[in-house]
């Protein structure tokens, strides 16, 4: 598999995992609701690891591409995503329910539709510059 084509299925699959995360998130109307009933606690863990999914393959991303990859696309705060992946991996205790529903419900639509961006600009060669094979 060439380099580009191995950051595609990073991309791709941080894209089915904000999906996922979408809608295994959907009853959860206030940060409050992952606490309220094991149905909630459930979806909370199984959100964070979502999460922590989606920033480990946008971190793989990062790893095999030169520096300048993700300049274009700076309505993404890079630096936050790649310490989100390191945060909830190591601090997994610490995590609370407002960062990842604040994380769910206003970071996510903008990250996959900007990795989606990515996506389609890597297909089409625009990154190519930023890919070595």
């Amino acid at each position: 598999m060439s380099k580009k084509n191995r950051i595609s299925t990073y991309i791709k699959t941080a894209i089915e995992e904000m999906e996922l995360a979408e809608q295994m998130s959907e009853p959860i109307i206030e940060a409050d609701d992952f606490g309220k009933n094991l149905n909630g606690m459930t979806i909370f863990r199984a959100c964070s690891m979502s999460i922590q999914c989606i920033t480990e393959n946008i971190t793989k991303v990062r790893n095999n591409t030169k520096s300048g990859f993700f300049k274009k696309y700076n309505s993404i705060p890079w630096n936050e995503v790649f310490g989100m992946r390191n945060f909830i991996a190591h601090e997994y205790a610490n995590v609370d329910e407002e960062a990842i529903f604040t994380t769910l419900k206003e970071d996510l639509p903008q990250l996959k539709k900007v990795s989606k961006q990515i996506l389609d600009d890597l297909q089409n060669g625009l990154l190519d510059d930023f890919i070595e094979e």
